[in-house]
């Protein structure tokens, strides 16, 4: 059976649905490109050491000197230079996971500290998480290289507590 309906009708229940569909999901769809994690984007940055697991999937790891300090961000998303792993404006989606990490300058040396006092936020399937701290805290940061070129390192013990992942990382250098 049709209802009786005019053109006008029509067209102000399609304007009405795609407004609806504009407010169920006001975010940009996921970014396009290859990321940075090609051997030639990391030519300036040194091999992990022997035994260190690159983080897999991922697209890009960015570093830079932000906020009196080192931003970190590694995604499986292709981020731009400055864009953080949660406080971005594209949709959340399946798969995706992201960290990105303030390091203040008095702690951006080489070797190991606890993520706990670190700014954090990571993405996961399930988790946007901004703040840092918690059990999340008990996770480590492994820096081995840091440079003008590039920053070296591994995140140990996060994905057991709910993070996005563990594994080594190359994060070319670059200005947001």
């Amino acid at each position: 059976m049709l209802v009786n309906t005019s053109r006008t009708h029509l067209i102000t229940l399609a304007c009405v649905g795609l407004a609806c569909v504009g407010l169920a999901c006001d975010c940009d769809p996921p970014p396009d490109g290859e990321g940075n994690q090609d051997p030639e984007s990391l030519a300036a940055c040194p091999a992990l050491p022997p035994g260190v697991e690159p983080i897999a999937g991922l697209s890009v790891g960015h570093a830079s000197d932000r906020f009196g300090g080192l931003t970190l961000t590694m995604s499986t998303r292709a981020l731009a230079c400055g864009e953080t792993a949660v406080q971005n404006s594209y949709c959340s989606s399946e798969g995706e996971y992201g960290l990105t990490l303030g390091i203040p300058a008095q702690n951006v040396v080489l070797g190991s500290q606890e993520l706990g006092p670190l700014y954090m936020e990571f993405e996961t399937p399930t988790t946007r998480n901004t703040g840092g701290g918690g059990i999340l805290g008990k996770a480590t940061l492994e820096l081995y290289t840091i440079s003008d070129e590039c920053v070296t390192g591994r995140v140990v013990g996060l994905a057991s507590h709910g993070g996005p992942f563990d594994g080594g990382f190359q994060a070319p250098r670059c200005e947001p």
